[in-house]
């Protein structure tokens, strides 16, 4: 008898899939293994898929259904790593302290969100470590740019409710570099989920992993939400900032270009740049334009 139903995890060569009334263990048939596609990961946690049941309760995956969303990076060979598939919403987490904020990878992970068809929700954790005028002072080129983020604490129950309510009928997936505290938030979210936590490194100040491989988890109140293993360097494709991605990331930058004397000026070496100007007037943030030109394939020389 045929089912569809999510991939909520994987184990080994079994894929767990939910049909709504039960999680059914699944192996890949084999004509599936066979298709020659350029992915590390034929089946993804978030992956809707039709699945054959078999008289003892397990199942054989007969097709993964087109997806909608990925969110992937570069996997071996040039091969693409899909991390996670149909996912409505990718929430950034990072931590104020204990890693310390990184307002270049958040950039990086709205890029990467931009590329897999995805909406952003920026997450900064641990927001009882830290002053709030400093935490003000990473997250307001963010706000200006339109991009939603919320401040929590894991320990202290800080902005628990308004993730919740953001998470809410969504299929989300949480990314972060390990030690931001990801599965300590979905533990403080949904106790019943029970995800093991590791402690960060107070030689390294770099978290342990945790999550070993992508869970999807069903939430009370509708929608599904993934816990990624964590991910302490983070590559791009090529084509993950294009123009009109960093124009969204870095309004602050487009802005002062059009002053700029040549239309075409890429904000590096170029005379009368108005960028640069910007920077070193004080105007546009130093980190903030060495990050537009790594993203864009420049190394900074203002």
């Amino acid at each position: 008898m045929s089912f569809t139903g999510i991939v909520t995890r994987n184990d080994g060569p079994r894929f767990w899939v939910d049909h709504g009334s039960s999680e059914v263990p699944c192996i890949l048939r084999g004509k599936i293994k066979k298709e020659q596609q350029r992915v590390t990961s034929l089946v993804a946690v978030g992956d809707h898929v039709t699945f054959d049941l078999l008289p003892d309760g397990t199942g054989v995956i007969d097709a993964v259904l087109p997806r909608r969303s990925e969110l992937s990076r570069p996997g071996f060979h040039g091969y693409v790593h899909v991390i996670a598939a149909n996912i409505e919403q990718l929430v950034i987490v990072q931590a104020a302290q204990q890693p310390r904020f990184k307002l270049h990878l958040v950039e990086r992970f709205m890029a990467i969100a931009r590329r897999g068809s995805m909406e952003a929700l920026v997450v900064v954790n641990k927001c009882d470590l830290e002053h709030e005028a400093t935490i003000a002072s990473w997250i307001t080129p963010l706000q200006k740019a339109g991009v939603p983020v919320i401040l929590t604490s894991a320990q202290t129950g800080q902005g628990l409710e308004e993730l919740r309510l953001a998470l809410q009928g969504r299929t989300s997936v949480f990314a972060g570099q390990s030690g931001v505290g990801k599965s300590s938030l979905v533990n403080a979210l949904y106790p019943e989920a029970a995800i093991r936590t590791n402690a960060v490194s107070a030689v390294s100040n770099k978290g342990r992993h945790t999550t070993t491989s992508s869970r999807l988890y069903a939430l009370p109140g509708g929608g599904y939400l993934a816990d990624t293993p964590g991910i302490k360097s983070l590559e791009l494709f090529d084509d993950a900032t294009d123009e009109a991605a960093l124009d969204d990331l870095y309004p602050e930058i487009t802005d002062a270009s059009a002053l700029c004397r040549f239309r075409d000026c890429r904000h590096d070496r170029e005379p009368g740049c108005a960028v640069k100007a910007a920077v070193a007037a004080g105007t546009i943030r130093r980190d903030r334009y060495q990050n537009y030109l790594r993203m864009n394939g420049k190394q900074a020389r203002a």
